[in-house]
């Protein structure tokens, strides 16, 4: 299967031949920050069910919590300034077994303390987010960030919903800034 660079606007749907191929993958985050620079990525997975809320917060995947109630979703750790080799944070998630109340995947990066630390994405050099077959390590989307964001502390970079017959990609490209809260309160459930 191809590397396929995913734009604004085209979704990449996994066929079920594809999903029985792609049951274990990686979503790598990677970073470079401008010289002389520091800015600290963090890569969050909301997982939501039927009505676009959290089924509980324990579906909510970033630095804090690592591994989601039904262990699908597991995120490797902060990376806090970029300077690995390769992708700088990493989620695994195992496609089949998500939790049947989970019907959507929304991946977002966010800057930590953006606001208080003055920082922005026009501070990266260059951004990307990639998906790994981890079957076979082969990456099968790969999807770059770019200097479009300079202003904006987040970035809703792609959603991967559940189908019928499996799941589809869709790339978001929708840059916010409204902290890594914001997201939060827009994803919990009304009381």
């Amino acid at each position: 299967m191809p590397t396929e660079i995913i734009k604004k606007g085209k979704g990449v749907k996994l066929s079920a031949e594809d999903n029985q191929i792609l049951s274990k993958v990686k979503v790598g985050l990677g970073w470079e920050v401008r010289k002389g620079g520091q800015l600290d990525l963090d890569a969050s997975v909301f997982m939501l069910g039927e009505d676009g809320k959290l089924p509980s917060d324990e579906y909510f995947v970033f630095y804090n919590n690592l591994t989601s109630p039904d262990g699908m979703v597991k995120h490797k750790g902060d990376n806090r300034t970029g300077d690995a080799e390769g992708d700088d944070e990493e989620i695994l998630i195992n496609l089949p077994y998500i939790s049947p109340v989970v019907k959507e995947l929304r991946f977002i990066v966010s800057i930590y303390d953006a606001k208080a630390r003055r920082h922005n994405f026009g501070q990266l050099e260059e951004a990307y987010i990639r998906v790994v077959n981890l079957s076979n390590s082969q990456e099968i989307l790969h999807y770059d960030l770019d200097a479009d964001f300079s202003d904006d502390t987040e970035v809703e970079f792609a959603r991967l919903v559940r189908e019928a017959t499996g799941w589809k990609f869709l790339p978001t490209e929708r840059g916010t800034k409204i902290g890594l809260q914001g997201y939060v309160d827009k994803f919990i459930p009304e009381l």
